[in-house]
């Protein structure tokens, strides 16, 4: 007999590890690494307001993140500062907004953890009508950049010399990075989402021989890691979140056992 919890599980799990591990490639190549990770802790605001005004807060941080992650690249643009710098910034201020709002949430909140830490067992019907929703979403967006991306992600100058509009690109792709990051929080939590962004890219990048297989392993890795960590946080009374980490970051090391 397979619970309804477990089996929402799966399919968030096969869902997350799927997107993350395709968007991961293209923010490996373009350098932003760090711009997920912030994109998560921008979304802890999101969750505190969310508690507060008493609605969904998977819908509340959505919108939180991607109105400030939109505000990012014309800062970017404006700042003298590094890319770095600029999200070095943000992200600690906006994790410190954040906690700052927890504290006026009254009662206890029980939800909050699994935002936190990520709880996948826990996810509802709700979330997973939402989950799904933003999925087809970012897939569609996925689909119509794809091209555009990857030569961006190659040669930036190149793109624009080839007219394609960079700047409308990037605020698109940061739209898309955002919806991704939102949808895995429930899984491992605003402190290790960024790890599902990154790892399985990276693991993908030692083995593969050409960017077309770079993005097939990347996705067999990432809904790998996903499914097995899920199973070995069932049966072994684990966190979910830090069992699907430990599971890609295993084979992200075992890639380079065979880069060598």
């Amino acid at each position: 007999m397979i619970y309804g919890f477990f089996l929402r599980a799966i399919v968030v799990g096969v869902i997350s590890g799927f997107l993350c591990a395709f968007i991961g490639v293209f923010v490996i190549l373009r350098k932003m690494a760090f711009f997920s990770h912030a994109i998560a802790h921008i979304a802890l605001t999101g969750v505190a307001i969310g508690f507060l005004v008493n609605v969904n807060p998977l819908a509340s941080a959505l919108g939180f993140s991607v109105v400030v992650g939109m505000l990012i690249p014309p800062l970017i643009e404006k700042s003298r500062l590094s890319v770095d710098t600029i999200i070095g910034i943000l992200l600690p201020s906006s994790m410190a907004i954040g906690v700052i709002l927890l504290g006026f949430v009254k009662g206890y909140k029980p939800d909050l953890l699994s935002y936190l830490f990520g709880d996948i067992l826990a996810v509802s019907s709700k979330d997973l009508y939402i989950i799904l929703g933003l999925a087809v979403f970012s897939i569609v967006l996925m689909y119509f950049i794809f091209n555009e991306t990857t030569i961006m992600s190659f040669d930036e100058d190149w793109a624009k010399v080839s007219g394609i509009r960079v700047k409308y690109l990037n605020y698109l792709f940061v739209l898309l990075l955002s919806l991704i990051v939102i949808i895995s929080i429930k899984i491992v939590g605003i402190i290790l989402v960024s790890a599902l962004v990154i790892i399985p890219g990276a693991a993908a990048i030692n083995i593969a021989k050409n960017l077309r297989e770079t993005f097939i392993y990347s996705i067999l890795i990432g809904i790998l890691g996903e499914l097995v960590g899920i199973i070995a946080s069932y049966f072994l009374n684990i966190p979910t979140g830090p069992s699907i980490v430990l599971t890609i970051s295993i084979i992200f090391i075992l890639t380079l056992r065979r880069r060598k």
